[in-house]
């Protein structure tokens, strides 16, 4: 069958720095292919080029046989090509049907966003109330949006941009259901990603680019995953390992019946932890069970409604007065782009954002801050360690650096990490990994609140499992299995499941 989208030769230079090399790229009618790489790989650049937003240097671009001159989205979409960015273009202020209709579907109204979609709701449903701001709906709905927006606009090919990275995994199925879905209405899906795991579960095709060359096309089903993982990164991937025991020591982050009310149910019922010197304390979970509220208490950011959070046998005050009280907490927050640095602010200033930064003395010296500050992203492979560089024009993997530089420059004794690895590439995810590794090694106490289950049974000493606010463990990470962690995230245990009827079924 002859491809739907043809993308040739494609040349796209940003100064001394080739991000496109000769790229052939093509995407068959019916399809999901996946195009992976490492962050910087190159993924988006041509995908950008296939959108319009980005013009290419040299190559040619067909679609359906014809040769399109693509000088922006509107040309595209008149080709038939659509794109979801994996931050959705809309503006939260504004109601999903006016959203639509900035997008050229409906006329701003209820009733016309429901005619200009009715067509394509049948297939594929917006169960979201057209008035609605887009500011107050979860990130899902508003991936949806966007699609909407494409298929009424006639799309045939829509490029979804590392989709899933803002995703929970509940959410995350259900939008592959709806690729499927796309495919099946004779759409094709270009799947921009780095998870290994996800492209086997989705793609039928699979392209690798890296260092903005094309690696090569496998049938995903031809191909294992060790494979398509050395394409990316051109050597062996081999996972960070726990390689010596762990030897726990003295509590030094403890919290007791600890009881969060939210108003969206996210809080925490009767929670009793420690977390130790020298041992990584993994929380495993489906989001919306507590993560957020656990991430809170225990990074200074919130007062429990009951119960206490102690660090180091003192009660932690409330992060604006760390730097007063000499608080030894390193902070990761989950989102790296909103919550733990200032994207138009330069490193150098976001460096100094931490409660345990320098000050330099009594007497502020830009020039000493700047000389400290690319002397630490230097030491914690932050590329570039430019100082004067703006957080926002790093890949995710070195935003999340400059997070670890900030956090652990001081050498807290204990760490608190929300998904640290989240929408970061092979590479990236195995340097953050082993920085924990060493952590703990150097006696720190870690507590890791992930939603990834692969990172928890990698990483930690004792596993605990929150589920609807409460905590199950932590138990020894050698005495539960995956299996066993997965019933308890879905908030059953073993023996409950034989009396469901299951057997030994897995839920994973």
């Amino acid at each position: 069958m002859s491809a739907l989208v043809q993308m040739r030769g494609i040349v796209k230079r940003f100064g001394d720095f080739t991000a496109s090399r000769e790229v052939d790229f093509d995407v068959a009618p019916g399809e999901v292919h996946a195009l992976l790489g490492e962050n910087g790989a190159g993924k988006t650049t041509l995908m950008n080029i296939l959108y319009g937003l980005v013009q290419a240097d040299e190559g040619t671009i067909e679609v359906d046989g014809r040769e399109v001159d693509l000088k922006g989205p509107a040309d595209a979409i008149e080709a038939g090509v659509g794109m979801v960015h994996q931050h959705p273009l809309l503006v939260d202020r504004l109601s999903v049907a006016e959203n639509l209709f900035l997008g050229g579907v409906g006329n701003g109204t209820a009733r016309g966003m429901q005619s200009a979609i009715a067509g394509i709701t049948e297939r594929f449903p917006l169960d979201v109330d057209p008035g609605a701001l887009v500011e107050d709906l979860p990130m899902s709905q508003r991936q949806r949006i966007e699609i909407v927006r494409c298929l009424a606009r006639g799309v045939r090919v829509l490029v979804l941009d590392e989709p899933t990275a803002v995703l929970t995994v509940d959410e995350v199925g259900d939008l592959f259901g709806e690729m499927r879905l796309l495919v099946e209405a004779g759409h094709s899906v270009i799947f921009i990603s780095h998870k290994l795991s996800e492209t086997a579960r989705i793609a039928d095709r699979v392209s690798v680019l890296r260092a903005g060359e094309m690696v090569g096309t496998w049938e995903v089903a031809k191909t294992t995953p060790a494979a398509l993982a050395e394409a990316m990164v051109g050597e062996k991937v081999v996972a960070a390992e726990r390689e010596s025991e762990c030897k726990a020591g003295a509590a030094r982050l403890k919290l007791s019946d600890c009881t969060v009310r939210r108003d969206d149910g996210d809080g925490l019922d009767s929670v009793d932890l420690e977390v130790r010197e020298g041992e990584i304390v993994g929380i495993a979970g489906v989001e919306g069970n507590g993560q957020r509220a656990l991430a809170a208490v225990t990074q200074g950011m919130a007062i429990p409604d009951r119960g206490t959070v102690k660090l180091d046998d003192r009660e932690l005050p409330p992060v604006r007065e760390w730097k007063r009280r000499k608080i030894k907490l390193g902070r990761i927050p989950e989102d790296r782009r909103h919550e733990g640095l200032t994207l138009d602010a330069t490193l150098w200033e976001n460096m100094l954002t931490g409660p345990q930064a320098p000050t330099g003395g009594p007497v502020f010296s830009r020039r000493r801050m700047v000389e400290w500050a690319g002397k630490q992203l230097e030491e914690f492979g932050v590329s570039p360690p430019d100082p004067l560089a703006l957080a926002g024009q790093l890949s995710g993997g070195n935003q999340q650096k400059v997070i670890f530089a900030r956090e652990l420059h001081s050498e807290p004794g204990t760490v608190v990490a929300v998904n640290p690895t989240r929408g970061l590439d092979l590479r990236a995810q195995r340097e953050i990994h082993q920085r924990f590794l060493g952590l703990r090694d150097q006696g720190v106490a870690v507590l890791m609140i992930s939603t990834d289950l692969d990172e928890v049974m990698a990483l930690s000493d004792r596993i605990g499992v929150l589920y609807s606010g409460r905590l199950d463990g932590p138990h020894p990470a050698d005495q539960i299995d995956r299996r066993e962690v997965g019933l308890l995230m879905a908030g059953l245990t073993r023996q409950q499941e034989f009396e469901n009827g299951n057997g030994t079924g897995g839920l994973l």
